[in-house]
């Protein structure tokens, strides 16, 4: 089984790189119509997810020595470095970034699975992440980061539209894509998962927090007989349905939430040892969210002050 996990972990990951290659190798789909080249680009997003979860799941279902891992967590940050020290925001280093996040996540996870005593301390251990995570996403440094990857987002349009208004029509697009590339990348760029589309460009839609949690739900299900398969789809249904639910609200609501929740509903009810869960595990999921609810609501009420106070 350990030859097994790890021999589809490589595996995974080199058709990882095939399926980005050629994907965004495809005739662009922006000539199709509105409809049609939306199902397409939804569908390379849904499929280079179910793709990168079953990479994350290989790596967990396996046994590594404490070396590799710490090679693999120093290989995932090298994956970061790199193209943030070459400026460099060229489609393959994104690919290799997001593997690179992979390399980060799994010996988090495996380290993080492997502490649990129980199969129920997956309750206070995924709630607190739940929790921490919407506190970053909307008052922490989630939500920084976000908002400099939304200024980066306006700088290259900007310096795209100045640089179509200055050449002729039939060269604004390759102005316009020379413009694009001349804005420094920020670094957080390389925290998020970029997925291809066939549009010769990929898209960030997760964080390297999503992950994660990923590797921690998959090293649990390893380490304590859960269905494997379950959890699997479990977390790329909530994943989808959580960035769906995002283009449609138009918020930035976290993947990692709906994964975390969506995860302990489902085991509540498919899995009887998670329902013997003891008075000290709830007591202690309570508190964390009661904890990261104080801590959210104080945010509030100091930032509403401030306002009230100019």
């Amino acid at each position: 089984m350990n030859r097994a996990g790890k021999l589809w972990t490589l595996l995974g990951g080199l058709a990882w790189f095939g399926f980005f290659a050629i994907t965004v190798s495809l005739p662009s789909v922006q000539e199709f119509a509105e409809l049609p080249a939306l199902i397409l680009q939804v569908a390379a997003i849904v499929i280079g997810m179910g793709l990168l979860f079953m990479v994350i799941l290989a790596g967990e279902s396996t046994t590594w020595p404490a070396w590799s891992r710490y090679t693999m967590f120093a290989g995932g940050v090298a994956s970061i470095v790199t193209p943030v020290v070459l400026a460099d925001n060229s489609l393959p280093l994104r690919a290799m970034s997001t593997l690179g996040l992979i390399l980060i996540a799994v010996p988090v996870g495996y380290w993080v699975g492997d502490r649990m005593e129980k199969v129920t301390n997956l309750v206070p251990l995924a709630v607190a992440m739940a929790f921490a995570d919407i506190f970053s996403v909307f008052q922490g440094p989630s939500r920084r980061l976000a908002e400099g990857m939304q200024e980066h987002q306006r700088a290259v349009e900007e310096a795209m539209a100045e640089a179509m208004q200055n050449v002729p029509p039939e060269q604004a697009a390759s102005a316009a894509a020379a413009a694009a590339e001349s804005v420094r990348v920020p670094w957080i760029n390389y925290l998020f998962v970029h997925m291809p589309l066939p549009i010769h460009d990929a898209v960030a839609v997760m964080g390297v927090g999503d992950f994660v949690i990923l590797a921690f739900l998959f090293r649990a299900a390893w380490v304590h007989g859960l269905d494997k398969r379950l959890i699997y789809l479990t977390t790329l249904g909530m994943a989808i349905l959580a960035l769906a639910a995002s283009q449609i609200l138009g918020l930035a609501l976290p993947a990692l939430v709906s994964i975390a929740f969506g995860t302990i509903i489902v085991l509540w009810f498919t899995e009887p040892r998670m329902r013997r869960i003891d008075r000290q595990e709830i007591v202690l999921t309570i508190g964390v969210a009661a904890l990261f609810i104080a801590l959210m609501a104080a945010k509030w009420f100091t930032a509403a002050s401030r306002l009230t106070g100019q």
